[in-house]
């Protein structure tokens, strides 16, 4: 296996990550949105209680090329607890099932236990079964369902 590393991404990697996002979106039958891309990572590249929590792998083998990312972030409840959230990990495909992913989700963990939270979560899409396994098998235990309305597809008539 290629030589991987794992590390914060920094402003020089936009283009990767919009790259990466763009491919992850797509994979899921959605449209990527490059002003909302634009806005979610300006947050998380330059504020201050989030800048640290994108980290990507790179293979060193390939002049560094980033080839996976997972958003890990810091969010305060509503009755001030604060929480872990590991929003989204993707890999290139030709990356995918040697261990990356669960290595940059170790790295997520210490990242966010290095912050202190207090819990740490994350949301599945129902067809992403593989890494509903990963996180399983990383002690993340089911506790809610959560439902979605898509409201520009719905209509409201009795």
């Amino acid at each position: 296996m290629n030589r991987i590393k794992i590390e914060m991404a920094t402003p020089d990697h936009i283009d990767d990550l919009r790259e990466l996002t763009r491919k992850l979106v797509e994979g899921l039958g959605q449209q990527f949105d490059p002003k909302r891309f634009d806005w979610g990572i300006s947050r998380r590249i330059y504020d201050e209680l989030q800048r640290h929590g994108i980290l990507i792998a790179i293979d060193e083998e390939k002049d560094d090329e980033v080839v996976g990312m997972i958003i890990a972030e810091l969010r305060i409840d509503p009755f001030g607890a604060s929480e872990g959230y590991i929003k989204q990990v993707f890999l290139k495909e030709l990356y995918r099932g040697k261990g990356i992913g669960e290595l940059l989700i170790k790295k997520a963990l210490e990242h966010l236990q290095k912050i202190k939270v207090d819990k740490i979560k994350v949301n599945i899409k129902e067809k992403a079964k593989e890494a509903a396994n990963l996180y399983s098998k990383m002690h993340f235990k089911r506790v809610y369902e959560v439902l979605e309305l898509d409201l520009s597809k719905e209509t409201f008539d009795d």
